[in-house]
């Protein structure tokens, strides 16, 4: 299967939690690419069997400003049955209630377009380095596989 990454970050911290997943699903056999939202190619990164969308959580629970312009582009793009996942990383420092609100916001747009959301997100809240280390986002990644076999 081909697993589409579709993701945004400023700082990396995104990127590196889809990166560990992404050798879960390589290992499984599947081709994995990336797709950066900061040079989107709507209708090329939704043709994946498998749609992974990652965004990090910004100011009051906003998503990081590229990927909200992406989730625009793909307005009138058909995800109807389309099998996604979602991660979502924010921090409490930034806002203790809506840190993580970019699951919220994507999850929330892909039942809009009536997508399947294959597991539960992904939610890492602060440093992502502790969570990678302790095979966190690896046993995430593996749920999504087993989702895929029912």
């Amino acid at each position: 299967m081909k697993i589409h990454v579709i993701y945004g970050t400023v700082g990396g911290n995104t990127k590196l939690v889809c990166e560990s997943a992404a050798d879960v699903w390589v290992s499984a056999g599947h081709e994995v690419k990336f797709f950066d939202v900061k040079a989107p190619d709507a209708e090329a990164s939704v043709d994946g069997d498998i749609l992974v969308f990652a965004s990090p959580t910004y100011g009051h629970g906003e998503l990081e400003p590229h990927f909200e312009k992406f989730l625009h582009e793909l307005g009138n793009i058909d995800l109807k049955n389309k099998k996604c996942a979602v991660v979502g990383l924010g921090d409490p420092k930034y806002d203790k209630d809506y840190h993580l609100e970019s699951i919220k916001i994507i999850s929330d747009f892909l039942g809009e377009k009536d997508a399947v959301v294959l597991h539960m997100p992904l939610r890492i809240s602060k440093n992502p380095l502790p969570l990678i280390e302790q095979n966190f986002v690896k046993r995430w990644a593996e749920k999504i596989l087993e989702a895929l076999k029912q």
